[in-house]
């Protein structure tokens, strides 16, 4: 068979009754390009560049390498450039991107093989522009990965395939070349890396970026609650941006922890960056006071903004017991005061 005479609409058997498409004894599927240009966007969001480009790439692989050994056992071709070209013309046929081989040289025994082509209309590069913009690198990483599946089971040996040029950083089209693994430069290892990623690589990239999630968290509670010693016995927690249900537990908590480690008898609750409070914040204000008082702990609030004092009386928020003060300054000298 010649590869010009393959036609895939007229080898595809629709078998609505089974919610089936096939080719031959393969099943084929029709997705919507919006579908993959949102599972695109989350691969990049959650995992980031690298890894979504090795799934991408890997993917493309597989579906390279399983084409090839579909086509390969269903027809029998001319010639090998016939079977070789036979990979092209079905990413075509699929519409993926209109291929055109403009070089084709290869020798078996010689173990040589360079192949360069032209990719137009490539929907991966579509994809990445709508939804990222223009990219300073190749990103036809799902179609890179299929052209290396399919030329290496082809070959019956590594190849990789690389973007010189690419649609997705404005180029015209996308120009990629084919070549063994060992004829490439350094120009090639984020192709190589791609593709030589394993699932437990992957799996502990994810891990690290957890790690590394957790990590993050841990220093941004830390600085929810930054509680300072800024004298024997005086312990001062000033408070910035909005204070929600789980914030004041956590706040409540690592002030309860540092009372009784230092043994400190005054608290100063300094609330200069907090410019609004509700009824829930006022509220977590007052469980904030009665704990610390139940260890024997005087409180002291310092920094009420007029708006804030004025919402706190509208809300009949009883604050009689404590002690308040304009500035974090003056809760120290009281301190130093009544410690005599």
């Amino acid at each position: 068979m010649k590869v010009n005479e393959f036609d895939l609409s007229k080898v595809l058997k629709f078998h609505p009754a089974m919610g089936k498409i096939l080719l031959g004894s393969d099943r084929m599927l029709i997705f919507r390009q919006d579908a993959f240009a949102h599972l695109r966007n989350l691969l990049y969001s959650q995992l980031g560049e690298t890894m979504a480009r090795a799934l991408l790439t890997q993917f493309g692989y597989r579906c390279g390498a399983g084409d090839h050994e579909s086509m390969s056992t269903r027809y029998s071709w001319d010639t090998e450039l016939d079977q070789l070209a036979a990979g092209p013309v079905m990413h075509t046929w699929e519409g993926i991107v209109h291929v055109e081989p403009t070089k084709i040289d290869f020798d078996r025994k010689a173990g040589r093989f360079h192949m360069t082509v032209l990719w137009r209309h490539s929907y991966e590069a579509e994809v990445h522009v709508r939804e990222f913009g223009l990219s300073t690198g190749p990103v036809c990483h799902s179609l890179a990965g299929y052209a290396s599946g399919w030329s290496s089971a082809f070959f019956g040996a590594p190849l990789i395939a690389i973007e010189h040029a690419c649609a997705g950083m404005g180029a015209p089209e996308c120009r990629v070349e084919i070549q063994s693994p060992d004829a490439w430069g350094p120009e090639a290892t984020p192709w190589k890396e791609s593709l030589a990623a394993t699932s437990y690589s992957i799996a502990r990239e994810l891990e690290e970026k957890l790690m590394t999630i957790e990590r993050q968290k841990a220093a941004i509670s830390a600085l929810s609650a930054p509680i300072i010693k800024v004298w024997d016995g005086v312990l001062a927690l000033p408070l910035v941006g909005v204070m929600d249900s789980t914030r004041a537990a956590r706040v409540t908590e690592a002030l309860l922890e540092a009372v009784v480690q230092s043994g400190s008898r005054y608290i100063l609750l300094d609330l200069t960056g907090i410019d609004a409070v509700d009824t829930a914040t006022a509220n977590h204000f007052v469980k904030i006071i009665r704990a610390v008082s139940l260890l024997g702990a005087r409180l002291i609030i310092t920094g009420i903004a007029p708006a804030v004092a004025q919402t706190v009386v509208g809300l009949g928020v009883n604050l009689d017991q404590v002690r308040t003060l304009a500035t974090l300054k003056d809760g120290l000298k009281a301190c130093i005061q009544q410690m005599g």
